[in-house]
């Protein structure tokens, strides 16, 4: 080799480290910035968390020293007997509905894939219409059916039923509630993780039914509203139906919840 060569040779190596420690150090230093902004971002989520949390307490100390919220009578008004059987009511109520609506949404996705144009044209029609009415003039329509159907014949000759004592407002709940959830339904189930899907829908059919009160039903909400108009504690009871729908929807997404972990247990046995 020549000493030219040799020198040529030198002088590559040098260059090929120069760039090398080069890319280190733009390495470091895009590192280094990047740790910098992290802490920067953590310092500002801090301000703000504390700043919440000052917030959040003042808020709860101020309905603790709140003398208009009544905590004695909320209190003595959640297990008054009159709030447990609307309590009841609701869970029964959310129950059969839900279980109406899950069916009803079956169907309709099952209509909507089965390829025949009247079917599937059908349930699209379906889901569209009871999807996109709210569920509170649903409501109001299937207890007022009478008004428009007044003798219920379904056809047949000598069949003639009373629209007015068929349709009474727990049957009008039931029907509007489960149709409107159904419709929700075929759109929740097809897509993403069924369990996830069928938690929504049964914590959503839950809060709906606090519609029904509308319809003079003594669920839990119309239990409230009742007494209110008795003793006029309007704020405390509403609190005692909010305590009371936090702990069944708690519930039922802690149902949930367990379900799915059940559920992804089985699936690691199994592998």
């Amino acid at each position: 080799m020549t000493e030219t060569a040799a020198d040529d040779d030198c002088v590559g190596l040098d260059t090929l480290a120069g760039a090398r420690g080069s890319t280190d150090g733009d390495a470091g230093r895009a590192a280094g910035a990047a740790r910098r902004r992290r802490v920067e971002t953590n310092t500002v989520e801090w301000v703000i968390a504390a700043l919440l949390a000052l917030l959040l307490a003042r808020f709860l100390w101020s309905l603790v020293a709140n003398e208009n919220l009544l905590p004695g009578a909320v209190l003595g008004h959640l297990l008054h007997p009159d709030v447990l059987a609307g309590v009841w009511l609701t869970i029964r109520l959310t129950a059969l509905v839900f279980a109406v609506a899950w069916a009803i949404g079956l169907v309709a996705i099952s209509m909507e894939r089965s390829g025949n144009p009247v079917l599937s044209g059908i349930a699209a029609a379906y889901v569209w219409v009871f999807g996109s009415v709210p569920v509170l003039v649903q409501l109001l329509l299937w207890s007022n059916i009478a008004l428009v159907f007044p003798d219920i014949t379904f056809g047949i000759p000598g069949v003639h039923i009373d629209a007015v004592r068929l349709v009474t407002p727990v049957y009008a709940a039931i029907a509007g509630l489960a149709l409107a959830m159904g419709a929700y339904a075929a759109r929740a189930l097809p897509g993403g993780d069924r369990l996830t899907a069928l938690g929504d829908l049964l914590v959503t059919t839950l809060q709906v039914t606090s519609l029904v009160s509308v319809l003079s039903i003594t669920d839990l909400l119309g239990v409230v509203q009742a007494l209110e108009e008795r003793n006029h504690l309007i704020i405390p009871l509403l609190v005692v139906a909010a305590i009371w729908y936090l702990v069944l929807v708690t519930a039922a997404r802690g149902t949930i919840r367990l379900a799915r972990l059940a559920r992804a247990k089985d699936q690691a046995r199994r592998r």
